[in-house]
C-alpha cells in the first residue's frame, strides 16, 4: 500500500536523499518543492510512513520541465512509477501547460509509451534549456516532449 500526494516542505530532505541515492541531480528541489509529488509507504510495526518516491516539475509557462524520476530500487513497481507520472501530467494540464519537457537517459521508451516524443536539443524552448537542472545535467539524455492538450483543445 502507498499514498502519492503533494510534496511538502518537511519533505525536502528525505526528497533530496532519494535523488542523491539515484545519482540523480537534486539542485533547484527546494524552489520547485511546490511542483513535487512523493510516494509515501506506510512505516513497518507503527513507525512513520516514509517517501520512496518522488517525480517534480518546474514551471516555466507555459510548459514545464519534468525532472526528478525516482522510486527505491526495493520499491521499484512500473504500476506506482505510471500512476506517479500520470499524475504529474494531469497537474500540467490542471496549469493549463501546453508542453511537458524532460531529458530522458535509459528511461527514454518508458516515456515514449506514455506519449513522450524525442525531439532535437535546439527545439527546447529557451526557459527550458537554460533551467539550472538542464544547464547542470548537460547534454546527457534525449529532450522528449509531452504535449498537454491535443491540438487546438488549449
Amino acid at each position: 500500500m502507498f499514498v502519492i500526494r503533494r510534496a511538502a516542505k518537511r519533505d525536502i530532505f528525505q526528497v533530496r536523499k532519494l535523488l542523491n541515492e539515484a545519482g540523480l541531480n537534486d539542485r533547484g528541489v527546494d524552489k520547485h518543492l511546490e511542483h513535487f509529488f512523493v510516494v509515501e509507504s506506510p512505516g513497518e510495526n507503527g513507525s512513520a510512513a516514509r517517501i520512496t518516491g518522488a517525480v517534480g516539475m518546474e514551471v516555466y509557462r507555459p510548459c514545464g520541465l519534468l525532472r526528478s524520476f525516482v522510486l527505491e530500487r526495493a520499491s521499484w513497481n512500473p504500476k506506482v512509477g505510471l500512476q506517479l507520472i500520470q499524475i504529474l501530467l494531469a497537474y500540467a494540464g490542471h496549469l493549463q501547460l501546453s508542453h511537458v519537457y524532460l531529458l530522458a537517459g535509459a528511461s527514454a521508451s518508458f516515456f515514449e509509451q506514455i506519449g513522450f516524443a524525442e525531439v532535437p536539443f535546439a527545439d527546447l524552448p529557451e526557459d527550458i534549456s537554460g533551467s539550472e537542472h538542464l544547464e547542470h545535467t548537460g547534454p546527457n539524455g534525449t529532450p522528449m516532449v509531452y504535449a498537454c492538450f491535443p491540438s487546438g483543445q488549449h
